[in-house]
């Protein structure tokens, strides 16, 4: 064997030996010396808090009781119990004993500036602590810690990372449009493949197609139907530098609601095309563009023949 490859394998063993040196090193969890209250804030104390990560910030702001999020310039309601879960971190964060005081292996543990979740909690424009939050341990029950001014890194109880690594819109509360159905009188629906309405007479439904003959729906069909027309949900907002602008005065599908009060309510979903399955939908106000997936517009829009 050349003394060449005995000097490469040689130092890919080294790397192998440091690599589990490190492995093992992480695989420490939580030991039963515990100290809570870790950052030791009052939480009811919290009402602004900031997440940074990798060059970007996502910050919270609380109003009343509930959470807002800044999304592109612009202040949103936020999913509930969401952020108030990690502004409870405030004072629920424990940890056990210290994993490492090693500088060099803070980006192991993503606790380091550049790979860890800076949070910062506020009262108004008072800093009242500051924790970067890496990745979960091996156990998966636990997550790495360290205050930002301090080397010791240590394993935190919990997952908390389930809290983080998202942007700004997966905080957002993702309600598109929610129905009272018992006080809708008809749905119509319309694309290339399909062109019905479904009608309310007194407590029963009827099917009356463009084209064709009148027919009931199946209960439980037409009950499933109406389920999903109760709370509309969407998936994603397009992401920065998505150029496309989706017609929606020449939608893909169509769906208007009527309700018994005379007012309407109206979806308009556009195909994203043949590379992605999801089609682009307007808010109800007509000023936000956002995505839903696939099988929202398929579980909505079915032919007349899939109700029956």
């Amino acid at each position: 064997m050349k003394r060449s490859t005995l000097i490469t394998l040689a130092i890919l063993v080294l790397l192998a030996i440091c690599y589990l040196i490190m492995y093992q090193s992480e695989k420490q969890s939580l030991s039963e010396k515990e100290v809570n209250n870790f950052l030791a804030v009052d939480s009811g104390m919290v009402n602004k808090i900031s997440v940074q990560r990798l060059g970007t910030v996502v910050e919270f702001q609380k109003v009343g009781e509930d959470w807002n999020v800044s999304d592109r310039g612009k202040s949103y309601s936020t999913e509930k119990g969401t952020v108030q879960q990690l502004a409870d971190l405030a004072h629920t964060m424990s940890v056990g004993e210290i994993i490492s005081s090693n500088p060099d292996k803070q980006m192991l543990f993503q606790v380091d500036t550049i790979t860890g979740n800076r949070v910062t909690f506020y009262r108004d424009t008072n800093e009242l602590a500051s924790v970067i939050i890496g990745k979960a341990g091996a156990d998966y029950q636990s997550t790495y810690v360290r205050k930002p001014e301090s080397k010791d890194v240590y394993a935190a109880k919990g997952n908390l990372a389930r809290f983080l690594n998202r942007p700004a819109s997966g905080y957002r509360d993702k309600t598109l449009l929610t129905i009272d159905t018992t006080q809708i009188a008809s749905i119509s629906f319309k694309s290339k493949e399909i062109d019905y309405r479904i009608g309310r007479q007194d407590s029963l439904w009827r099917i009356v197609p463009a084209k064709g003959e009148p027919a009931n729906p199946d209960p439980q069909k037409m009950s499933n139907l109406l389920r999903q027309l109760a709370v509309i949900r969407w998936n994603s907002s397009p992401p920065e530098g998505d150029t496309a602008r989706p017609n929606f005065l020449q939608p893909t599908v169509a769906v208007d609601i009527s309700m018994l009060d005379g007012s309407t309510k109206s979806l308009r979903f556009v195909g994203q095309g043949a590379e992605n399955k999801g089609y682009y939908v307007q808010s109800p106000s007509g000023d936000e563009t956002f995505i839903v997936y696939d099988y929202v517009v398929t579980n909505l829009v079915k032919k007349p023949d899939e109700l029956k």
